[in-house]
């Protein structure tokens, strides 16, 4: 497969599609009994810090948007109570993300989720596939992207490769990574938004 790269947008379209040449469609999102496949949690190894996923799919090393199928659930926004957590970084571990809590301080109306993040490279390359929903819990808008990442403190920075969407992704965030779990925080004025991204194995 040839690894096609984007050129930077800010301005994006909202479709869901591929940034170059025809890639090979990717495998279904759920069995025979119509649900997502199991991911290969087997593949996992501990002994490292942050540990890594051995044998991760080739587009680790390319540039390719379309490579991610996107198989989370949708999650409705949630309006946070008393005050903001806060955010302590922390190693970010390889695997696979799907997004399960997207909530907001200092607003009661906000945006919901259903992404699906791929973490490779030791927490260097993020994949991101997904729909931003409306209040309704429709699709709003389709973004899929892969960024290059890098941490400092309890701060990650984000220099996109590839984008396909008319959402953004935050040059910088807040974020607290556990072994099971990665939240990402962007503050806009006197709202801060955070979504929780649940570790569900290796790709």
């Amino acid at each position: 497969m040839v690894a096609m790269r984007c050129v930077n947008a800010i301005v994006l379209t909202v479709t869901l599609a591929s940034c170059g040449a025809a890639a090979p469609t990717p495998a279904s999102s759920q069995d025979a009994s119509g649900q997502p496949p199991a991911r290969d949690g087997s593949a996992d190894t501990m002994s490292a810090n942050p540990p890594t996923c051995p044998g991760a799919p080739d587009f680790s090393s390319n540039d390719k948007c379309n490579a991610v199928s996107n198989d989370a659930t949708s999650v409705a926004f949630s309006a946070g109570s008393g005050n903001p957590p806060t955010f302590t970084g922390g190693g970010i571990r390889d695997g696979v993300y799907h997004a399960t809590k997207a909530e907001a301080w200092g607003t009661t109306s906000g945006t919901g989720r259903r992404f699906t993040l791929v973490v490779l490279e030791g927490g260097t390359k993020f994949y991101y596939a997904g729909d931003i929903l409306d209040a309704q819990g429709a699709v709003a808008t389709t973004m899929v992207a892969v960024t290059t990442a890098s941490t400092s403190g309890n701060q990650l920075t984000q220099s996109t490769v590839c984008m396909v969407g008319s959402a953004q992704i935050p040059t910088i965030e807040s974020y607290t990574a556990t072994s099971d779990a990665l939240i990402l925080s962007a503050t806009q004025g006197t709202v801060v938004s955070a979504t929780t991204y649940t570790r569900v194995g290796c790709p």
